[in-house]
Formats: C-alpha cells, sequence, structure tokens
C-alpha cells in the first residue's frame, strides 16, 4: 500500500483549518494567530518559551473577560470563547513539543488563578 497520496488532517492545524476564527472574538483570534506566528519566526528557544507563555496568559486573562456569571464556583463562560481557549491548547502542544507543554501547564495554572480570584472578588463584594 502506498502511503504517500493520502492526504492526512492532524491534530497540527491551523486553529483557522479547523475551528474557524472568524467564530472567535476578535481578542481570541489575535492570540491564535500569535501562536501561529510564533511557530513560523526563527528565535532563540528562552525568548520563543516566554512569547508563548505571555501569549497564552493573555488569553487566559481574555478568556476571563467573557465570563457571564462570576456567582457560580465554576464561572459561566461563552462557548465561543472556551473553543479558542480549547483550539490553542491543541495548537500548542501538537506543535511546540515539550516546550509548548510547559507552557500550557503555566497558563492553565494561570487561569485557574485567575478564575479563582474573580469569583472570590465577585463573592466578596456581593457578601
Amino acid at each position: 500500500m502506498n502511503t504517500h497520496n493520502v492526504n492526512v488532517k492532524t491534530a497540527a492545524q491551523e486553529p483557522s483549518e479547523r475551528y474557524g476564527l472568524k467564530s472567535f472574538s476578535p481578542v481570541m483570534a489575535d492570540g491564535l494567530a500569535q501562536l501561529v506566528s510564533l511557530r513560523e519566526q526563527r528565535m532563540p528557544l528562552d525568548e520563543r518559551a516566554e512569547l508563548l507563555a505571555g501569549t497564552l496568559c493573555n488569553l487566559a486573562e481574555a478568556l476571563c473577560a467573557t465570563v457571564t456569571d462570576w456567582s457560580l464556583s465554576r464561572p459561566l463562560l461563552p462557548l465561543a470563547a472556551v473553543s479558542a481557549w480549547v483550539a490553542a491548547g491543541e495548537f500548542v502542544l501538537a506543535n511546540f513539543g515539550d516546550l509548548g507543554e510547559a507552557a500550557w501547564d503555566y497558563a492553565v495554572r494561570h487561569l485557574r488563578v485567575q478564575l479563582a480570584a474573580g469569583h472570590a472578588m465577585f463573592t466578596a463584594d456581593v457578601a
């Protein structure tokens, strides 16, 4: 069997191809575009790591800005924002190897802290 002519779609697809950036808010789409750009640029590893983590943390903060109900212990988020976050994670994990795993883990922890802080501030303000 000749596998050279098989067109295989992978998880490494561009987020715009896989999810369609038009369905995301401009801020989230811009963050995803920055991730794609980071993959294509040549730069020192430490600079790439810093930019990757920073871009993911910016996306995490943009996700927090979309919360529609802080009163719940798990704040309510719009599907489009969560989809963009998932697309970012899949793209980073598929394209940046160990560096991507470390940056993604850092960003997920950052998101958890931001969501917990937002909920705590809402609760303190209401009480």
